[in-house]
């Protein structure tokens, strides 16, 4: 009896052993369950941090960051007024200048980055379009000599010995400080161009006949390679910009149809330009003596004070035909012999008489605004004596403006300025190509075209 007592004490605890070691297995079952829930979450987790690296990359813009940058150019070397325009494989080179008032030399620097259609940040590296450093210094200095205004003139040129570019596209620089290369000074646009695509372009009236003697209309054609461009309806994008007006451009991301060797982009009443006016201009190259536009100028507090005539809206009065620089400007001295270093800065003072505008702002813009909206430009309203104004500080030299109204989200120039069909236009035409390949945005062609040519 004893001994078979014990033996079912014996079976009993045998039993209780092996399901406490079933319950120990199946328990670790979802241990390993939570280790790989725990990778995947990380893994999703990084993914998530990759994706939000790609939402908000920077958003490059022609942009002025201090206040001490002024007569910011960019353009051929060659030319007073030309486009931020480089050929790939050519010998064309670009001028940067500027100045920056202070008297004392600092150690600026410039950096070249390269960017897709929308100015972000391209995937490219930096060996892969550049042959040479994507940072260097500024090396063309030189410090005002006997001006009111102290300042210290800028300059360099690219490319150059320290640098060459092997791919076309958008490109950024990034001016600042060797000390404090955070704080940018100025972001500035340029373009390299691979030179493709031949373009033939025309302006014509619009097919909205209410509208045909303000506006104009355009059509396109553009030499095709098939060996270039593998798909043109889904890679190629045509950018049209009228006299560097980012607010006044069109995207076109479909050609109407592709013949054997051309890509046709037919009018569309949808895709039209308000034909603007002539850019309002002065000539402040002396300040010895008053010249068109001038109404005085006056040496007040150890500055010059220039006053510009009262011009008045043109919304509604006849077209008049004169030449324009389409909004640029160009520096020049006739009292000094070097207009780099030598030139002086004045307080220019603009009227614009007019009613208040509602709801909206008005602003100065051309190249002396470096094509920005900005309220650094932005006209105040006397409502005493019934006129807009503002004061700009501005090196010698000659000027095109125009006055733009701008509510936050649409700025126009109909407003102030008028619209006519006959006015004299500069339309830049720029088409990419997204390369399915090497997985870039390459610029085919760079054009610059004349609305009455």
């Amino acid at each position: 009896m004893i001994t078979n007592s014990i033996d079912c004490n014996i079976k009993q605890i045998l039993i209780i052993f092996l399901i406490i070691t079933l319950c120990n297995c199946t328990i670790k079952k979802p241990s390993v369950n939570q280790q790989e829930d725990y990778f995947s979450e990380d893994f999703q987790k990084n993914d998530n941090e990759n994706i939000d690296e790609i939402v908000n990359k920077i958003i490059y813009e022609n942009k002025i960051f201090s206040n001490d940058i002024l007569s910011l150019s960019i353009g051929n070397k060659s030319i007073d007024v030309g486009e931020p325009i480089i050929d790939l494989n050519s010998n064309s080179v670009l001028k940067i200048s500027f100045d920056q008032l202070n008297d004392q030399i600092n150690h600026l620097q410039y950096e070249i980055i390269h960017c897709d259609l929308n100015w972000q940040e391209s995937d490219l590296l930096e060996m892969e379009f550049l042959e040479g450093f994507k940072i260097n210094y500024i090396d063309i200095i030189n410090k005002s000599f006997g001006t009111l205004q102290p300042y210290v003139h800028y300059e360099f040129n690219i490319p150059n010995e320290n640098l060459k570019i092997l791919k076309s596209g958008n490109y950024i620089l990034k001016i600042f400080d060797e000390y404090d290369p955070e704080t940018l000074l100025a972001t500035i646009k340029f373009y390299v161009s691979e030179n493709l695509m031949d373009v033939k372009f025309k302006v014509i009236e619009t097919s909205n006949f209410e509208q045909r003697n303000y506006q104009q209309e355009f059509e396109s054609t553009f030499s095709y390679d098939p060996n270039i461009i593998s798909d043109p309806y889904n890679n190629l994008y045509i950018n049209i910009q009228q006299n560097h007006q980012e607010f006044n451009q069109y995207w076109i991301e479909s050609p109407n149809f592709v013949r054997e060797n051309s890509i046709v982009y037919l009018p569309n009443s949808d895709r039209v330009f308000d034909g603007g006016n002539e850019f309002r201009y002065f000539d402040i190259s002396s300040f010895r003596k008053v010249s068109e536009k001038i109404n005085k100028i006056n040496y007040i507090d150890s500055s010059y004070q220039i006053e510009l005539i009262k011009d008045p809206k043109r919304s509604f009065k006849q077209y008049l035909n004169y030449r324009d620089l389409n909004g640029k400007f160009f520096l020049r001295s006739y009292d000094h012999q070097n207009s780099e270093f030598q030139s002086e800065y004045g307080w220019v003072n603009f009227h614009l008489p007019s009613e208040k505008i509602n709801s909206e702002d008005v602003f100065i813009f051309g190249e002396l605004s470096n094509w920005e909206i900005n309220d650094k430009f932005k006209m105040s309203y006397d409502s005493i004596n019934k006129e807009y104004s503002h004061k700009i500080l501005l090196k010698q030299g000659y000027y095109n403006y125009l006055f733009v109204t701008s509510n936050g989200t649409k700025t126009s120039h109909r407003t102030i300025e008028g619209a006519h069909f006959e006015t004299e236009n500069e339309y830049i035409i720029k088409a990419y190509y997204r390369d399915p390949i090497d997985l870039y945005d390459r610029i085919l062609c760079y054009r610059v075209f004349n609305s009455r040519n």
